[in-house]
């Protein structure tokens, strides 16, 4: 494997009855295909005794309370059946005008969280899916609460579900749009996954004998790669694991080099990582008898300061100055634009994997 050059570290939402909105694209925090069924949970409450009949919603003043009322049974109560949860959001919502349920169900009115927050964390997925019906897109403080909510329960694949990422680089959706260039695919792998799972060995970076169990290894994909980096200069992902949000960046440095950065996103706690950072080679078809490449290795490691989220950084410093960091930053060639790299196939898909154990 072929080291690189030192890191550089950066411090710095007519009344009518409601009914379901089409499933969330990608132009949104939302979600566009429903997960497989999730296991039941055991209930004795029939759906009769706690549908919402009209007449419980008679008086205006009362309505709102009243839904409230039920939507809190849904996200916290143990005794409820499983069937139910349909029938009565359906009922809820149609007690209020569509924007109003929208937006009460987005409001930190339970215990200081989203009724959506409450659905991932006591794992109501059923009643999730039931919500997002009603809403067309997530409002700032929603996604904020659905962003805290998984990385809580540590949830890569929902955040991903969820489009929680895509405000990271918003403007980078758009061109992918316009580009008709799929999704970038994230996935990440946590000590004692399976052999099907498990990274390739030409992107996992091992260390001695074993990296003890607080590791994490995030593979990547990213097609159009160098098409996207040309047009904008930056591209940037976030995704969830150990408990926190991550964000990995390419983009132009300041001094006219390219550079890759990782860190913390809102509203992660610190931590002390190790990382690896290793790029894959391919083959060139027009030069089938170049020797085989091997990935490109970049050491994204310093073990003396803790990294913290980026909006986080003055509230450390607060209490230990220059004592934290936002980002571990590595200055890259020129080969990320360069057609022949060995790091970017003849489709344009560069693929990474990020190793990080964690102190």
């Amino acid at each position: 494997m072929m080291w690189h050059a030192p890191i550089q570290l950066c411090f710095l939402f007519t009344p009518l009855r409601v009914m379901a909105t089409k499933a969330f694209d990608d132009r949104a925090s939302s979600v566009s295909d429903k997960p497989p069924p999730y296991d039941p949970i055991s209930t004795s409450v029939s759906v009769d005794s706690v549908r919402c009949k009209r007449s419980v919603f008679s008086f205006p003043q009362s309505k709102r309370a009243s839904v409230l009322s039920r939507i809190r049974e849904i996200v916290s109560s143990p005794d409820y059946t499983l069937s139910s949860v349909a029938p009565i959001i359906t009922s809820c919502a149609a007690a209020l005008q569509a924007a109003e349920f929208s937006n009460l169900i987005q409001k930190p009115n339970i215990e200081d969280h989203t009724a959506l927050y409450w659905t991932i964390v006591n794992n109501r997925r059923e009643a999730l899916w039931e919500f997002t019906k009603f809403i067309d897109k997530f409002s700032p403080a929603c996604s904020s609460d659905l962003r805290l909510a998984c990385m809580t329960v540590n949830d890569h694949d929902l955040f991903m579900q969820l489009k929680l990422g895509d405000n990271v680089d918003p403007e980078d959706g758009s061109l992918r749009r316009m580009l008709s260039c799929p999704r970038d695919e994230i996935d990440v792998s946590r000590h004692g996954s399976n052999e099907v799972n498990r990274p390739p060995d030409d992107l996992q970076v091992h260390e001695g004998d074993g990296m003890g169990e607080n590791y994490f290894f995030a593979r990547f994909v990213f097609r159009m790669f160098q098409k996207r980096l040309r047009i904008r200069q930056k591209l940037a992902v976030e995704f969830v694991a150990q408990g926190r949000i991550w964000v990995l960046r390419f983009y132009m440095g300041s001094k006219g080099r390219w550079c890759v950065q990782y860190g913390l996103s809102e509203p992660s706690v610190p931590v002390y990582p190790n990382t690896k950072l290793a790029i894959q080679a391919h083959s060139r078809p027009h030069c089938l008898s170049c020797a085989t490449q091997r990935p490109l290795l970049l050491d994204l490691t310093y073990s003396h300061e803790p990294m913290v989220p980026e909006g986080s950084l003055h509230h450390y410093r607060a209490i230990e100055p220059m004592k934290s960091i936002i980002g571990f930053e590595c200055p890259l060639d020129d080969w990320l634009m360069n057609d022949d790299t060995p790091y970017v196939d003849c489709d344009g898909t560069l693929i990474a994997g990020l190793t990080v154990m964690i102190k």
